[in-house]
Parts: structure tokens; C-alpha cells; sequence
């Protein structure tokens, strides 16, 4: 969620490589109002959604595809054209990468819309169901989408949250989000939308957790780290874990530090260069149920080398950079979405 997250991006850009990617070829149309009739209509266009996905070619039936959802401050094609997208095709894996409008700072429900539509497409494309990871608002705010649409919670295999605030973070007060976001002193009650949203006590926290933290037949991995500056507390209770200390065979929420107490992981690695926090979404995403430490590798896995140096992000070239440069340029500047309290929740979640 931090802003200087492009910076990391471009310096990363040049010490390695980048994979490249395409929109989706021969994709299914999906999310007309007649196909999904017992579902919240969605309010954005179609053609807005499909323009938002980025998939590489689909040729790889034997294992899921896997959706890649962004954090706040960034795009999809930003944050992972040159982490993730190469390293799983290198694996054998078609990959996706959704970008939500205005970098996050809009209302959670509508960006929620774009991973409904994205879940929906790639499930119509493969006819197979879909493993998403996501990082930070990435992965919680698709816990909307999870949540209203049986489309999208039919459509998901495996769910790997990467420092997601679940239950929202302590953080996130006007009086205190402005600095720790590095954004200086604003005026109370001057936010982006999307940063109410993250308020423990927020309506759209408090709607995402009602009764069922983890609907449908999905393996849920939470993964997290006691050195993330944005998403606390991470103990006792984590704000990040779901259906924490029930036994849900389900759902596995993993501290990094837990494995390797060494770890430097902040808010920003966690969910694009730190090796531990792949190679768990990497095994939860190759094998039946959410994601095993001791199967991913276990205590071999602690290192603070950043997965950039891995040789498939190598071979990708330049052609990354273009693309994050090209989606950078026709998503222009950001609409901040600036108000002074929390957007109203939709009528189907009220």
C-alpha cells in the first residue's frame, strides 16, 4: 500500500527483467444481467471489466490459471509483470493480472466488481476453476466479490492472501493513515474512499465478516508478517488471519516470522519480491488444499534474497517495462476519490 511502491517497481526493473502479457484471447463474454440473474448486477460496463484483464495465452489445461490482484497505490501489469507473471509461466502456469480502477483509492465495492468480472471470464475461458493470490487490498477486497457473487465463489479453487487486512487495520484512522501512507498531514476526514474501507469498525469490514469468513469450496492461505507497517496487529490476534484459532482444515493462516524468525518482510515484499511468501502461494496453488510449510520446503525456504534474481524473470527482457509503461500511460492520472466518511454500503449487502 505504500506510495513508493513505482519506485521499488522501477528500481527492480533495472536489476532484472520483466515477463510480458496480453488480453485475454477468445475470452468468453460474461456478466450480462440475463447470464447471472439471482446476482448483483454489476455497475461497471462490460467493456471497462475486459479492458482491466491482462492474461497470458491460455495453453496450459493441466494446471489452474491463476488471477493476480494488486495492492493499493499500484496496477496489476505494474505490480507483476516483473515478480509473479514470469515466474509462474516459467512453472507451467497460465496467469492474469486484473488492474481496479484509480490505483485503489475508490470505493472497495466497485473495484470488487472487477474481480467478479475477471474470476468469471477466466472461468469461462479454461472451464476450469481459478487459484487467485492477491496482495494487501488485493487480497481483501475480493473477499467482496466472494461474498455477493456465487459466479466468482464457484469459479475459485485456492485463495492466497498476501498481508490482506481482513479485519481491517489499526492504521487506518484519518488521524493516522495519512502519515503512515507517507501522504503527510491532510485534513481529518479528507481520505480517499477506499481508505475508510479499512477501518476495523468500517461497514464494509464489518458487512465482509458477517457470518461466514470463508464462504464456498475454497482453500483459503493467509499469509502475513509481524514486520508489516501497514496491516496491524499481526499479534496476538491478526487482523490478517481468517477464522483465526478454529481448526478449519480449510484455511491455514501463516505468520512468516513463525518459520523464519530472521525474516524481513514488510507491507510492500510480502507481495512481490519476498521468497517465502511465493513459494507458499506457489504450494498452495500446486497441491489439493491451502498451502503446507513443511511441503513448500520448510525452514530451507528463510532467505532475504528477493525473488527478482530468479533466473525466469531474467529471460523476460524489456518487454515487461513496456507494457507496465504503456498501461501506466492509458490509465492516466488517478481520480482520488476524496470524501469525508465511509461510501454507503450496495443495497444487496445491506
Amino acid at each position: 500500500m505504500r506510495i513508493h511502491l513505482a519506485v521499488l517497481c522501477g528500481l527492480s526493473l533495472l536489476l532484472s527483467a520483466c515477463g510480458t502479457s496480453s488480453s485475454p484471447d477468445g475470452a468468453a463474454r460474461t456478466g450480462a444481467k440475463d447470464e447471472f440473474p439471482n446476482e448483483p448486477e454489476l455497475s461497471v460496463s462490460q467493456e471497462v471489466l475486459d479492458a482491466a484483464l491482462h492474461c497470458t495465452d491460455f495453453t496450459n489445461p493441466d494446471k489452474p490459471a491463476v488471477l493476480l490482484v494488486h495492492g493499493t497505490f499500484t496496477a496489476g501489469q505494474e505490480q507483476y509483470e516483473w515478480n509473479y507473471l514470469p515466474l509462474l509461466s516459467a512453472r507451467g502456469f497460465d496467469v492474469c493480472a486484473v488492474t481496479y480502477p484509480d490505483r485503489g483509492l475508490g470505493d472497495q465495492q466497485i473495484s470488487a466488481e472487477y474481480v467478479v468480472n475477471a474470476l468469471r471470464r477466466m472461468h469461462a475461458r479454461t472451464h476450469r476453476k481459478v487459484a487467485m493470490i492477491g496482495h494487501s487490498q488485493g487480497a481483501s477486497m475480493p473477499r467482496w466479490a466472494i461474498k455477493w457473487w456465487p459466479s466468482a465463489r464457484n469459479a475459485i479453487d485456492d485463495f492466497i492472501l498476501q498481508a490482506g487486512p481482513s479485519h481491517g487495520t489499526v492504521l487506518a484512522s484519518p488521524a493516522t493513515l495519512a502519515q503512515d501512507l507517507g501522504l503527510g498531514t491532510l485534513p481529518v476526514g479528507f481520505l480517499p474512499a477506499g481508505f475508510y474501507q479499512f477501518a476495523p469498525a468500517s461497514l464494509f469490514i464489518n458487512a465482509i465478516n458477517a457470518d461466514d469468513e470463508t464462504p464456498g469450496d475454497i482453500d483459503y492461505t493467509s499469509i502475513y508478517t509481524l514486520t508489516d507497517e501497514l496491516v496491524q496487529p499481526a499479534i496476538p490476534v491478526p487482523t490478517a488471519a481468517l477464522e483465526f484459532g478454529q481448526n478449519n482444515p480449510h484455511v491455514t493462516n501463516l505468520l512468516i516470522q513463525d518459520l523464519c524468525p530472521l525474516q524481513i518482510t514488510d507491507h510492500v515484499t510480502i507481495g512481490t519480491t519476498d521468497v517465502v511468501a511465493f513459494k507458499l502461494a506457489l504450494d498452495a496453488i500446486t497441491h489439493p488444499g491451502p498451502a503446507d510449510v513443511q511441503r513448500a520446503g520448510g525452514a530451507a525456504m528463510c532467505t532475504n534474497i528477493p525473488i527478482i534474481l530468479d533466473p525466469a524473470i531474467a529471460s523476460a527482457g524489456v518487454n515487461a517495462l513496456l507494457a507496465i509503461l504503456q498501461s501506466d500511460v492509458a490509465a492516466g492520472v488517478p481520480n482520488p476519490h476524496l470524501t469525508n466518511a465511509e461510501p454507503p454500503l450496495k443495497p444487496y449487502a445491506q
